[in-house]
Order: C-alpha cells, then structure tokens, then sequence
C-alpha cells in the first residue's frame, strides 16, 4: 500500500498510544531521518490519511478516524509492524495480531498489543525482548503469546479460546 519509509511512518502513527506526535517524536517512534518523515508526513496528509494540528510554535500530526481510508491504513500498519525484522534468525511460521488493537478505531491509549507468534523458538525471553523494544517505540506495551506448531495444534484441538481468538485476528505473515 505504502512505500517503505511512508509504511514505517504510517505504523508509528497508527499504533502509537493515542496521541498527537510531533516530527521528532516520530522520527524516533519510526526509526527515520527527520527530514524522510517530512516527506512521508506530505504523503499520508495528502491522501487524507493523517490531520496535522498547530499546538503553540509546532505542529503535532495524528491519524485521521474520519477519513474513509483510515481502516485500510490501520489495517496497512498492523501488517507492516516490523516483526520479522526485530527477530533476527528465529524461526516465525505465522503471526496473528488480535485483541482491540486488530480493529480500527477500537483500541484505546492504553490497550497492548497482543501478537501471537507461532514457530520454533529457542529463546522465547529474547523473542519477547526484542518484540517489547517495537513495542516501547510505539508507546504500546506488547503481549506476546508464543508457541511451536505442536502447542497451537493442541490449542486448536481442545478449542482453547485464547488460540481462537488469536487466529481470528489480523494475520501478519505466515499460514496455519
């Protein structure tokens, strides 16, 4: 949907918890140059995706709940977060976000970010460390649910309605 730098931008404005940020603010929730957000910045404000708002000698930016694009650029976000990436070599088959942060408009300033991520983890501690470090950029607390395929199959098997409810959410990556 979006170029790389305006997806990274986009994630750090959709997920964050709630509230207006200014560039700086977000040059550091999405991990970019100043000036790249800038331009990302041009770009979701021209396409109605994110409302810039004068507070005193600044400028603070937000995502706009009312335009008709918001829900795909939500949705774009959760797809984009960097999972993969904060990973490294783990092995991940399949991620699922769920929770009140999977829908549009439902999540609150303080709702986590529940993740289900099912693969062969050799140090599930590192994995949540790493995944906590997206987390904290986006000002949201992340609940990581980790199991292997094995677990998930047992889950599935006896109905178990925290895995129903995660494979109900958004699918990041992956197919189970």
């Amino acid at each position: 949907m979006f170029a790389r730098n305006v997806g990274q931008v986009n994630v750090a404005l959709m997920l964050h918890s709630g509230v207006p940020l200014r560039l700086g603010e977000l040059a550091r929730a999405s991990d970019l140059p100043r000036q790249i957000v800038a331009s990302a910045l041009t770009t979701l404000e021209g396409r109605g995706i994110v409302k810039r708002t004068r507070v005193g000698d600044h400028d603070v930016f937000a995502p706009d709940p009312k335009s008709p694009y918001y829900p795909s650029a939500y949705l774009a976000a959760l797809v984009d977060l960097p999972i993969a990436a904060s990973l490294g070599r783990q092995r991940v088959m399949a991620a699922y976000i769920y929770g009140s942060m999977s829908v549009p408009g439902k999540g609150t300033p303080s709702s986590d970010l529940d993740l289900l991520l099912v693969g062969d983890f050799k140090d599930k501690v590192a994995v949540r460390g790493a995944l906590s470090i997206v987390g904290e950029r986006l000002g949201r607390r992340m609940d990581t649910f980790l199991l292997g395929p094995e677990e998930l199959e047992a889950g599935r098997a006896s109905d178990d309605a925290h895995v129903r409810s995660a494979l109900a959410g958004v699918r990041l990556l992956g197919e189970i």
